[in-house]
This record gives C-alpha cells, structure tokens and sequence, in this order.
C-alpha cells in the first residue's frame, strides 16, 4: 500500500487532499501542529522510513485580509522560513518524492506570502520535487475569522447578516480553483510521467471580478451586497506554468459556490 505524509493534513486543503487520497486507499500521515502542539514542522524530525509521497503543504496563510497586512510580515517570515528550512534539509537528506504546494502569488514581491513561496519552488526544483501553484482555492467553509478566504467570508456574511459587506471595490479579478480538483492536480503532479517542469498551475483559466462573486452569492441566498471604496489587488501578467498533464477542472465556479451554500445552511440550519 502506498504511504503519503501531508505535512498541513488539517489546514484548509489538506483535509480535502487526506481524504482524496484515502479515498484511494492509499494510507495517509497526518501532520499538523493544529493537530498537536509537538507536530511543529519548523523543527520537528520527520521519520521518513516507510513514506512513499510527502504532500507539503503546511505554511502560514490566510485570505488577502491576513496576507497584506503590514503588522504580521515578520511574522509571517520568521515561520515560513523556519518551516522550509527544516522540511527541506529532510527531504533533501532521504531523497523522497514530494509536492510543494505553492501559489500564483509567488510571482508577487510585495508581501511575505509571495516571496516564501517563490523560494519554496526554486528549493522545490533544486531537490527534484514538483510543484503545483494554486489559484485561490474555495470549497470548503471556514472559521470566519483574519485567516478565512473571500468566498467563505461572503457566504456567511450573506447568511447570517444577509448583506455582503466588502473591503473593496470588487473590480479586482481573480481565477478561482475547487478544491476537489486542487486534490486531483496535487495526485496526478505527483504521479505522473510525463512532467517537463518544476512548476504548475492549477487553475479554473477564467476570470472573474471579487463583485461577481458578491452577486453570485447574493442571488442564491437573497442577500445585498455593498462595495468598500479601496481598489483591490490585481495579480500581475504573470507567465503561467501550464497545467499538470491531462488535469482539468471540473467544477464550475458557480455550482461549487451553491455547494458550499447548500453545506453552510446545514450547518446553521437555515
């Protein structure tokens, strides 16, 4: 049987990638420091002995509110760094195969999140490993707090105060990615043939304005939406990677948006 070790097994994609890949019945280590305190990937010594795969996707990150805020980039820096130093110089050392799981905005050199992870796939080439970069993952809702996503913040601020009260104009686009298939691009990285590079992107390839999210949101559940006077952050023309090999998305922005409402109102029995 096949063994993965998910380092970040109970962040926001890693609980989704566990249970894909158990799914499979493949086995799965979990490693998280939510899920113990002593599970500390910046200075934890992994034992790689009977690990086939190692999925590593555990970082300090958050939504746009918590990734551009000036007062925690220290912050941010010191963990990042601490986490891939530790985790690499391991891998490095037993020669295992792995994924790092970046994101688009390492093509950003203003905030902390970008650069970390920009350094994460140029070590991640260096060891032979592969790389996927994400584009703004959603699917899953989150503990509406500093660290939670656009697209969850949105629905619960739809259902519970029934009106979507956004930081800013909304004109800012994006490419959003479901996390099922976030899952299905990590899997088929790893395990493919017939890669020609380190890096990847796994992304819906359409476009879409954070205000046409709102109203989205807003039609399915019959809240309104009011729009913040800050302009958002476009992302820059970046070069994009191409996709994994015979991976596609499949879940369309709108159905995996109404998905998430329908599990939402269960949970608040709406």
């Amino acid at each position: 049987m096949i063994t993965n070790l998910v380092i970040g097994s109970e962040g926001f994609i890693g609980t989704s990638l566990c249970r894909f890949l158990e799914k499979k019945h493949e086995k799965v280590v979990h490693f998280d420091i939510r899920k113990n305190v002593k599970e500390d990937g910046r200075f934890y010594t992994f034992d790689f002995t009977h690990i086939d795969y190692i999925y590593f996707l555990a970082w300090d990150v958050g939504g746009s509110k918590y990734l551009y805020e000036s007062k925690i980039q220290m912050t941010q820096l010191k963990w990042n760094l601490q986490l891939m130093t530790n985790v690499f110089e391991q891998i490095e050392k037993k020669k295992k195969k792995f994924l790092f799981v970046s994101s688009q905005l390492s093509e950003e050199c203003d905030t902390v999140y970008g650069v970390t992870k920009r350094l994460g796939e140029v070590w991640t080439h260096l060891l032979n490993g592969v790389c996927v970069r994400v584009w703004n993952a959603y699917g899953v809702m989150e503990e509406n707090d500093v660290k939670s996503h656009v697209i969850s913040d949105f629905i619960y601020q739809a259902l519970v105060q029934k009106r979507i009260t956004m930081m800013t104009s909304g004109e800012e686009w994006r490419q959003f990615t479901h996390i099922d298939d976030l899952c299905k691009a990590f899997y088929m990285a790893l395990h493919s043939k017939n890669l020609r590079r380190t890096v990847y992107d796994a992304s819906s390839y359409e476009w879409v304005r954070i205000r046409d999210i709102a109203e989205i949101i807003c039609d399915a559940t019959g809240a309104t939406y009011k729009v913040g006077s800050v302009k958002g952050h476009d992302p820059l023309p970046s070069l994009n990677m191409g996709r994994v090999p015979g991976w596609l998305p499949s879940v369309g922005l709108q159905d995996g948006i109404y998905k998430m409402i329908r599990q939402e109102k269960k949970l608040l029995r709406i």
